[in-house]
């Protein structure tokens, strides 16, 4: 990729995006081993420096690099009347698809190419651990794993700075756990699965992408699902991703304001930020919870969960602004992350994009 690239926001798809986008733009979303806008050599943050301004949903993959670096002076690729990518004026269109993302779940279906492309192994001896396939994994020095399997023999896996994984993990790849990570003891990580920077888990996770600074730490299954930031997974929390008749999963989409069929049969959960569940919650195949919700439940909640829902299923209500806020700054603060000056600003548009729950 030789250009200064520009990545610029679409309102449609950052809606079609949500929850995972109510409190982030699309380029900061999650995908392998980092954010997407971080995966773009030469960004800049100002347009007028750029040679090539990019739709922020296209997937930096080698092939889109590909195709950008033969984009011609002052032409546009441009797919279903959607512009993608420009240089210059961008008045010669041409038509031409470039893989992006559109709904929640096109992260899981692009988490593997990405997990495989990213992870380079430096063969790291094992100490008191078995590693299978010890060529294809990364152990940054600082790690510190203790009796655990670290499988890489059907994909690639990333442990990072600061990464503490305790006796008994069992991780198979492609997988990534991030800086300041942390495994429980004897817990299972699975095929295709990103633990954010400063994440806590354990139970059984696959196929799953956790943003930074969520907690899932104690026994459950979670698979085939994304938690956005600052979320907390209660103890026995478990997510279905299958359904008993294997059709495929619908999912709320925040565009149609109705449930969306994906096509995919596997599917779990997509959970917003500043999320928690109490104790013993179980989450139905395809479920959906906004931002700033705090849930338990002894059956299965709604598969649509509006944002700063509160309370124990089925006495759902509005969860409180105030103590909201509180909760949200509260969970930062355990995790040591700076809380920021536009929180409740960012919070209060989101309480007023749907006053439908609250009304």
């Amino acid at each position: 990729m030789q250009f200064k690239v520009y990545l610029y926001e679409n309102i449609a798809i950052k809606c079609a995006l949500q929850p995972l986008t109510q409190h982030r733009k699309v380029a900061e979303l999650w995908l392998g081993t980092s954010t997407l806008e971080s995966k773009w050599p030469k960004r800049v943050s100002n347009a007028d420096q750029a040679e090539i301004r990019v739709l922020s949903a296209v997937l930096p993959l080698a092939s889109t690099f590909a195709l950008l670096d033969q984009l011609p002076a002052d032409s546009s690729y441009v797919y279903n009347d959607q512009v993608l990518a420009q240089k210059g004026k961008g008045t010669n269109r041409l038509e031409q698809h470039l893989p992006l993302l559109r709904y929640p779940e096109d992260l899981l279906a692009y988490q593997a190419e990405f997990l495989r492309a990213e992870i380079k192994g430096n063969n790291p001896s094992p100490g008191n651990n078995t590693f299978i396939a010890p060529g294809n994994i990364y152990l940054h020095p600082s790690a510190q794993v203790q009796g655990s399997i670290l499988d890489a023999s059907k994909g690639p896996i990333y442990i990072g700075e600061d990464v503490n994984i305790q006796i008994g993990t069992l991780i198979q790849g492609p997988a990534a756990l991030l800086q300041g990570a942390t495994t429980n003891i004897g817990a299972k990580i699975r095929p295709n699965t990103t633990i954010g920077p400063g994440c806590k888990v354990g139970g059984e996770i696959n196929h799953c992408i956790f943003f930074p600074y969520s907690n899932k730490a104690h026994e459950g299954y979670l698979g085939n699902s994304v938690v956005g930031s600052f979320s907390n997974l209660g103890a026995l929390t478990n997510g279905s991703n299958l359904r008993n008749d294997i059709q495929p999963v619908s999912l709320y989409d925040y565009t149609l304001k109705a449930p969306r069929n994906t096509g995919i049969k596997s599917l779990g959960q997509i959970i917003g930020d500043y999320v928690t569940t109490g104790v013993g919650t179980n989450l139905n195949t395809g479920t959906v919870i906004g931002s700033h919700c705090n849930l338990s439940s002894i059956g299965f909640p709604p598969r649509y969960i509006p944002a700063f829902s509160f309370g124990e299923y089925p006495a759902l209500r509005a969860f409180d602004f105030e103590k909201a806020f509180a909760a949200a700054c509260a969970w930062m603060t355990l995790k040591n992350q700076e809380i920021p000056e536009n929180l409740r600003q960012s919070m209060e548009e989101i309480w007023k994009a749907d006053t439908s729950f609250r009304n």
